[in-house]
């Protein structure tokens, strides 16, 4: 009998339904035939109107008014620290939960969503269900304290800042794992040599090539920034990749351009275009980050979202595998150095690749696994 594994995700941003995927592949190896998997969209299916529309909302919100989202980051990473206010959050949620677990009885359940650890934990043992509960951080540097709960089986956290944090909040040592990030197995294995990338792609073979990255949503400055370094008499070519944003994406494609630049929209290929790229220009998100590790590609971080993703960039450039360029003129300035100047590139090159950590993805799909007591289910 197939053992049911159900996820607990959402489509807020690219990185959730991507880790569910990359561990759902990383098992299908180890034991292929063995699951089935479910996933969930727990703002759609876990929360009230208008909750319910954040997968909707989270693009725009974080695009148009990121101040805003800044500062509900901020206070939310406070607030909750409070046992009273965690309470009060968990049992708002509780009637919408018991009606998931009860539709969806499962054998495991993994949670890659900060926002539904405590509120999935605290509704399983209202119910008196013992299903072993994986947490899978899918934050990277320093994740905010949702994420943390003791009574989950195990909490798997990508960085040692990230492992640090779990101690501090009171996390059993035993029950906190440091695996390395989620990414997805086709990211970790050998695949096209840069030459043979660009001969797929169709790119000049002798270019430098800079790759400009917003996330799945096309976020950032990234026209702003495509434009000053189109102005720049550097020798290099662009392509942007404006993901699910249409409207970047038809704006880029109108432009006047003096270099060569190349605009793509939502695509399945960023693994063939961060190995054809010298040098890739994004936010710091998790996802952008751990896969410039995986392929050895140096970042030039532009930004990121304050509280949350700030804290990616200061470890990245601890680290020497990036820059930390949050101007304009900043960016145009990091990418001359890096153009002009092969010692700099080779740096940061070295220093991305120490970033990586290749077997993470199985590590967690191992952890993942033998989670399971895979006990029988009760559900009240």
């Amino acid at each position: 009998m197939k053992r049911q594994i159900l996820f607990l995700m959402s489509d807020t941003g690219g990185g959730h339904r991507a880790a569910c995927n990359a561990i759902t592949a990383a098992l299908e190896v180890q034991h292929a035939g063995e699951f089935n998997a479910t996933l969930v969209d727990m703002w759609r299916e876990g929360t009230p109107w208008p909750f319910n529309k954040m997968p909707e909302l989270y693009g725009p919100w974080v695009n148009k008014h990121p101040q805003s989202y800044e500062a509900q980051y901020w206070i939310n990473d406070r607030i909750m620290k409070n046992s009273l206010m965690s309470h009060l959050y968990e049992r708002n949620m509780y009637s919408k939960l018991k009606r998931i677990f009860t539709a969806h009885p499962a054998d495991l359940i993994v949670c890659v969503h900060s926002v539904f650890t405590r509120p999935a934990l605290h509704a399983l043992q209202r119910m008196g269900v013992k299903t072993p509960f994986v947490t899978v951080v899918t934050d990277y540097a320093l994740p905010p304290v949702l994420w943390y709960d003791k009574r989950a089986t195990k909490t798997l956290v990508p960085t040692p800042p990230a492992y640090q944090r779990g101690l501090e909040l009171g996390i059993p040592a035993q029950k906190l794992v440091l695996t390395g990030p989620v990414i997805h197995p086709r990211f970790t294995t050998p695949g096209l040599s840069k030459p043979a990338a660009r001969a797929l792609l169709g790119w000049n073979p002798d270019a430098r090539i800079a790759l400009m990255v917003g996330g799945g949503d096309g976020m950032g400055p990234l026209q702003t920034i495509a434009t000053a370094i189109d102005s720049s008499d550097l020798a290099l070519e662009l392509v942007i990749v404006a993901g699910r944003n249409e409207d970047l994406k038809r704006s880029l494609e109108i432009q006047i351009w003096r270099k060569p630049v190349r605009v793509i929209g939502y695509t399945a290929q960023m693994e063939t275009l961060m190995r054809a790229s010298d040098v890739m220009l994004t936010k710091a998100g998790p996802a952008s980050i751990v896969e410039s590790a995986a392929l050895g590609v140096p970042m030039i971080l532009y930004g990121g979202i304050k509280y949350q993703e700030s804290p990616n960039a200061e470890y990245v450039v601890q680290q020497d595998a990036g820059v930390y360029a949050p101007t304009v003129g900043g960016v145009v300035t990091a990418l001359e150095r890096i153009v002009r100047d092969p010692a700099e590139l080779q740096r940061l090159e070295r220093g991305v690749r120490g970033l990586a950590v290749p077997n993470a993805i199985w590590r967690i799909a191992s952890e993942v696994w033998e989670a399971g007591s895979f006990e029988p289910r009760v559900v009240s």
